[in-house]
């Protein structure tokens, strides 16, 4: 390393520093590679050159200029051998420029035993982005001594300023390929996109969303507002959603059909905001749900189907039994036969009753139901199961101001059930039981306490999960596959 000569620029220094200035215009990597190797080869008269960008910790394979005739498998050998070995490696590990005067008496200088190049002398300079290599710059000539400090100096100067250039050009080229890769995932998916901006106007759309709309190209969908397909009514949501003057949301999901397509979809639409700019829009993602409804459609018709079919069955058990109690003579008073009766009875007028719940679902699942009404029914069908265990079943209902509200009727029976029976299940013999029901800040509470055998601290995370059952021998007196308070929690999290 020789020490660098500062003495005053020539014209054609300067002119040399004006033209590289110029490169901070372009963003073309290669470009601008090729533009930063031809000005400063030509001001030192180099007769070879070599430039290795860097990306990252290594080396950008994809971005290496040799002024050597080499095949692309020999400049990938060369320059790994000069990284390791060479000038260019020693330059890139010290991160200073250097010259190598005599190439046959430097050590830093690889020689290559086929090499024809007849390089004596070389000059190597780094481009720092900060303490960051950005790039090496190789430049030989055929005589030694060829180079100088001025050279040294001058190429030192034109480096750092080149760097900018580069450094532009390498980050421009980084977001392109970045956006492609955006691209590229947003046209693959499935799912209609379409991001918009604060007025509904459409700035980006994948393909699902351009064949969903009916439009031939991007470009003719790219620039029109949302509001412009009046025909589409599925988009009629978010367009209600950006018609809003003042938004405090950042997210929705909701529903939506297209009549035109005969489509159901899942949409999410969820606020974008550029911080820079202040400028802020919508992304609005349409999921197809076409099958899952058609599948909760034909579940719906078999329900109704099935529902009607039973009550034939139903009907005649009903009348069977009727009949068996009209013939039925007089019977000791110990016996058990009319308590069976009467189970029969309660069974038989449960399941009509669930059999109309059913029918009436046909236009709406959710019905205005009697509150008082429901929580007595399902407390009037499990006092028999109580009374089996000699258990008080207490109520405590608290529901005098409420006249009705909306629920799915069979479901939130079948949780209350549920939720009462398992009480009584691990509540022993000659156990309390109350059940207490009222309504408080607009939301209705169905709470039932025993004094049954509990459930220890490290048990409760497992409480609602499915098929799980505690290892106790008093847990096992009972029939359950822990599926219970799962079914509890499916059904209120549905509500």
């Amino acid at each position: 390393m020789t020490s660098i000569d500062s003495r005053e620029p020539t014209f054609e220094d300067l002119k040399l520093l004006t033209e590289v200035s110029q490169l901070l215009t372009l963003l073309d990597l290669d470009n601008v590679m090729q533009q930063v190797i031809r000005l400063m080869s030509s001001a030192v008269g180099a007769t070879k050159a070599s430039l290795f960008l860097q990306d990252g910790h290594d080396i950008d394979w994809n971005h290496i200029f040799l002024t050597r005739d080499l095949a692309p498998d020999q400049s990938i050998t060369v320059v790994q051998a000069v990284l390791d070995e060479g000038l260019a490696g020693w330059v890139m590990r010290n991160k200073q420029s250097s010259i190598v005067y005599d190439t046959l008496n430097d050590p830093r200088w690889h020689l290559f035993p086929d090499d024809n190049t007849a390089a004596r002398s070389a000059l190597c300079v780094p481009f720092m982005n900060g303490d960051r290599v950005l790039a090496v710059l190789t430049l030989i000539h055929t005589e030694i001594n060829h180079f100088s400090d001025h050279h040294l100096y001058l190429m030192t100067i034109v480096a750092n300023q080149a760097a900018v250039a580069l450094r532009n050009a390498q980050l421009f080229n980084e977001i392109q390929s970045q956006q492609r890769q955006l691209e590229i995932v947003l046209h693959a998916i499935p799912d209609i996109l379409l991001v918009l901006n604060g007025d509904g106007r459409i700035l980006m759309a994948n393909d699902s969303a351009i064949n969903f709309l009916g439009v031939n190209s991007r470009e003719k969908l790219i620039g029109q507002q949302l509001a412009d397909f009046e025909s589409e009514k599925a988009l009629n949501p978010a367009q209600r959603i950006i018609n809003k003057s003042k938004v405090n949301n950042d997210y929705w999901a909701f529903e939506t059909r297209s009549e035109n397509t005969e489509q159901d979809f899942l949409v999410t639409m969820s606020r974008w905001v550029n911080p820079t700019n202040h400028d802020s829009g919508f992304v609005v993602v349409m999921h197809d749900v076409t099958t899952l409804r058609d599948l909760h459609r034909f579940k719906d018709e078999m329900l109704r189907i099935v529902s009607h079919d039973l009550r034939n069955p139903v009907s005649l058990v009903i009348t069977a039994r009727d009949m068996l109690e009209m013939d039925m003579p007089a019977l000791p008073e110990d016996s058990d036969i009319p308590q069976y009766m009467n189970i029969i009875k309660q069974a038989t007028e449960r399941m009509d009753t669930m059999l109309d719940e059913l029918l009436r679902t046909e236009t709406s699942s959710r019905l205005n139901i009697n509150p008082i009404e429901l929580v007595e029914n399902v407390l009037k069908d499990l006092m028999p199961m109580a009374r089996r265990k000699k258990q008080t079943l207490e109520s405590d209902i608290n529901l005098d101001d409420v006249s009705s509200f909306v629920v799915d009727p069979m479901l939130i029976r079948e949780a209350m059930d549920n939720y009462v029976s398992n009480a009584i299940k691990y509540t022993g013999q000659g156990g309390h039981i109350v059940v207490s029901a009222f309504v408080q800040d607009q939301r209705f509470y169905f709470q039932v306490e025993d004094n049954g055998i509990g459930i220890a601290p490290e048990h409760l995370e497992h409480l609602f999960e499915p098929y799980y059952r505690i290892d106790r021998p008093e847990m096992y007196q009972e029939d359950g596959y822990g599926v219970g308070l799962n079914l509890v929690k499916t059904i209120i999290e549905r509500h």
